[in-house]
């Protein structure tokens, strides 16, 4: 998930289960869990001017053909058949070809895929275009040192850069899946008591299945932003290195 363009002085979480009911939220890059609001960080990066056309298009990235097939592809068509991603001075579709060479998870699970990973070949692609998108210490992707007037083709250098990827769409959680998600999520509940968060009890596992994974120990955690990143990055809301790489009764093991 890409992170707002402004800080708020007070970050509200509303966790949203992407992977809940087999269906991944708009305009995000992250699989599994993954909250609502992402703050932005404001480091003192410089910003990497990009190289542009007398049309405005950033050199090196390929326009689309098509738009409008590109937008269903990179799912910005709303389900009233509306166009909801970046546009040109025009307000025409800005969409530009999938950018290949930093990954590739065809043939994997959605499920099994490493949010993680996934985001940090996001920032690297992008940033190869020329756009200063960081990596933010939470695991969201910043756009703080993106000029603003650069924004709507950072947007589209990341859809391009998503797309490369092949990061497969997600399919309906199976039952093992979710019984792995709860687990997790039960675990999340500990290590954020561990941090020293009064958090709510989890609901049973039939009451979590039946909602199709649809809750978070983050749900209603109101922090403040220098309170939020050590504590994502303490109790990361996905497993690092994927639920692959994670068993019930593991640890919650914190980003690297």
């Amino acid at each position: 998930m890409r992170a707002e363009a402004a800080v708020r002085a007070t970050v509200v979480v509303a966790v949203v289960a992407v992977l809940a009911a087999g269906c991944s939220a708009a305009g995000t890059s992250q699989p599994t869990m993954t909250a609502g609001v992402s703050p932005t960080t404001t480091g003192s990066t410089t910003a990497v001017a990009s190289t542009t056309t007398s049309s405005g298009v950033a050199e090196g990235l390929t326009p689309g053909l098509d738009p409008m097939a590109l937008a269903k592809q990179y799912s910005l068509v709303s389900p009233d058949g509306e166009y909801v991603g970046p546009v040109d001075a025009n307000g025409d579709p800005l969409l530009f070809e999938p950018i290949t060479g930093y990954g590739d998870f065809s043939g994997l699970d959605r499920f099994d895929v490493d949010t993680y990973e996934v985001t940090g070949l996001i920032v690297e692609c992008v940033r190869d275009q020329g756009f200063a998108v960081t990596l933010d210490p939470d695991g969201g992707i910043g756009y703080a040192s993106v000029p603003p007037e650069q924004n709507q083709l950072a947007d589209a250098a990341y859809y391009a850069c998503k797309a490369g990827l092949h990061v497969p769409k997600p399919e309906p959680l199976t039952m093992e899946q979710l019984e792995k998600m709860y687990a997790y999520v039960v675990a999340l509940v500990g290590c954020l008591e561990s941090q020293g968060y009064s958090v709510a009890d989890p609901p049973s596992l039939d009451a979590y299945i039946d909602s199709r994974g649809d809750w978070n120990p983050y749900t209603g955690l109101s922090v403040g932003l220098d309170v939020w990143v050590p504590l994502n990055r303490a109790c990361p809301q996905n497993p690092v290195g994927g639920f692959t790489a994670w068993a019930p009764g593991d640890p919650i093991l914190s980003m690297p």
